[in-house]
């Protein structure tokens, strides 16, 4: 009788425990901010401003992986070895790259999804001199490092001086797993280089919303932000994972349609007149992650890119095609010039 009365003493103080879980973090609306300053230059006078998108999948999303939520089995990538494969993999990339600015989605701290390997100090470590600003849109609070979890997205600047803000956008009606509640917005940036007065805002759109609702009303809610700074006269780009399809595509694929639920156009007839979305249209961007990764047989299509206003010009845009060994998301490096 006395172990009955213990299991059931534990069992009763583990409901406590997730019900206070549970009320905490949703209770909780506050998004977390961890910036360093970058390292002191001039203000920037080239002519021409380079930018690289990446969602970054947390380090967990690379060939070996399947997710959940997008109908596979995983929860966790197969083990802490893959995803520190994966991080070594994409400093690799980083550390080949030379871009003035990167915008990254699905950064991430160490927790459970990325079995506890800290993604933003690893890129921050690739990138000395560059300063940085990581926003969480996912956070749990009163669990362990272990089980907890704290992504979001980050800028990464180097040269002139800037400000950096956070602008919330519409979030969905319901909590992931039912306590979780996504804290969306965007990032601002603001500076000067070649005399040009610039905004950049990084944004990652909500996925799994029911008929892409909250998706709509959060890019309605970028466009108006993003056209109160062109208006100011400033030459303004949005980048980031858009999760809507930016343009048609017809990589070889052997997944079916319900792999597909997520997918969504991008409702291109919501852009004021003269802006335009810049993307490599040979370079995929995304696979779905019903399973793991194989060429030619995971859906692949583009909704990672650039929105820029009429005053931008896109001298180049290039994918990086990485074959998704790393995330499950591709890197997009653009070359911009403000126009006179």
């Amino acid at each position: 009788m006395k172990v009955l009365w213990i299991a059931l003493i534990l069992v009763a103080l583990l409901v406590i425990y997730a019900l206070a879980v549970r009320y905490v973090t949703l209770r909780d609306g506050s998004i977390p901010m961890d910036a360093v300053p970058a390292s002191p230059q001039e203000a920037g006078s080239e002519e021409t401003l380079s930018v690289m998108i990446w969602n970054l999948g947390y380090a967990g999303l690379g060939a070996e992986s399947d997710f959940k939520a997008d109908g596979g089995e995983m929860l966790q990538p197969p083990s802490r070895a893959v995803v520190e494969k994966n991080l070594a993999g994409i400093q690799d990339v980083l550390r080949a790259q030379d871009a003035d600015v990167f915008l990254f989605q699905e950064l991430a701290r160490g927790g459970f999804l990325n079995r506890g390997v800290d993604v933003v100090a690893g890129v921050r470590e690739v990138l000395p001199g560059y300063g940085s600003f990581f926003t969480a849109d996912i956070k749990t609070r009163l669990l362990p490092s272990p089980l907890s979890l704290r992504h979001g997205i980050g800028m990464f600047w180097r040269g002139a001086p800037l400000t950096v803000e956070i602008v919330r956008l519409p979030e969905e009606p319901e909590p992931i797993m039912g306590f979780i509640q996504r804290r969306y917005h965007v990032q601002v940036m603001e500076f000067e280089q070649g005399g040009v007065p610039w905004t950049l805002i990084n944004v990652h759109l909500s996925a799994f919303d029911e008929g892409a609702n909250t998706r709509l009303l959060q890019l309605l809610a970028v466009i108006d932000l993003a056209k109160r700074h062109y208006e100011s006269g400033r030459a303004v780009a949005v980048g980031g994972d858009w999760n809507m399809r930016l343009t048609p595509t017809d990589f070889a694929s052997t997944s079916d349609d319900s792999a597909l639920f997520w997918i969504h156009d991008f409702p291109k007839h919501e852009l004021p007149d003269g802006w335009q979305i810049a993307v490599d249209p040979s370079v995929p961007t995304v696979r779905t992650n019903e399973r793991p990764y194989a060429r030619d047989e995971n859906y692949r299509t583009i909704i990672d890119g650039l929105l820029v206003s009429p005053n931008v010009e896109v001298v180049s845009a290039a994918g990086l095609d990485l074959d998704f060994q790393i995330t499950d998301h591709q890197p997009v490096r653009y070359t911009l010039r403000a126009r006179p």
